[in-house]
């Protein structure tokens, strides 16, 4: 029995789906980052970086939404969602998430979090504008080459997931992200996979809000 630790619609969101499309049996603990439950001396004990996601295993506990699915998919996946380790899909998939896990989600901190690089308010602004402008240049490149049903292509891998998750987040920008012309599509198609329709709905979000 796995356990995730999660917020909603936090990047804890990508393993929630992953866990709801393998079908394993898990349970959840919603972490109320708004409340600052993810920072309290408790929940340190699980992550140390008082971040979610937090999945614990037979084995212990795992962080980082890349390790996790990667993690899960290898135990129980049968090679749909990720490739078999030593194939060039499989590579393509994680070349994927290591973009967006270093380049796509760093962004994001500096939109949401400018306050974390400076005190000055000058500089913070400067950081946030910066990073807005940068996600929108990313986003308006990624919308132009998604001519297909998913941003993988024909079918969906688990770099779908992650990439509707960070597509979600957004929403916020101007314009929004999730109604660019071939994204908005793709989220709407993401949406109706009942697995990812299980797991927004334990969390009270849907692909739009």
């Amino acid at each position: 029995m796995y356990k995730l630790y999660y917020s909603p619609g936090a990047c804890s969101l990508v393993v929630h789906c992953v866990l709801e499309e393998l079908g394993v049996p898990f349970e959840t603990q919603r972490v109320s980052t708004k409340d600052g439950e993810h920072k309290t001396a408790e929940y340190r004990k699980l992550n140390a970086k008082g971040k979610v996601p937090v999945l614990m295993t037979p084995d212990g506990p795992l962080t980082e939404c890349a390790a996790l699915v990667e993690y899960l998919l290898d135990k129980h996946g049968d090679g749909t969602l990720l490739a078999k380790a030593g194939t060039w899909e499989r590579g393509q998939t994680l070349e994927r998430i290591a973009t967006l896990a270093t380049e796509i989600h760093p962004l994001y901190n500096r939109f949401f979090h400018e306050d974390d690089f400076s005190d000055d308010a000058t500089v913070r602004a400067a950081v946030k504008e910066r990073g807005t402008q940068k996600l929108l240049d990313w986003y308006r490149g990624e919308d132009a080459a998604l001519t297909g049903p998913y941003w993988s292509g024909e079918k969906p891998t688990v770099a779908d997931h992650y990439f509707m998750v960070m597509a979600r987040w957004g929403r916020w920008l101007d314009p929004k992200v999730t109604l660019m012309k071939n994204i908005e599509p793709f989220m709407k198609r993401m949406g109706e996979r009942p697995a990812i329709a299980r797991a927004m709905a334990r969390e009270g979000v849907t692909p739009f809000a």
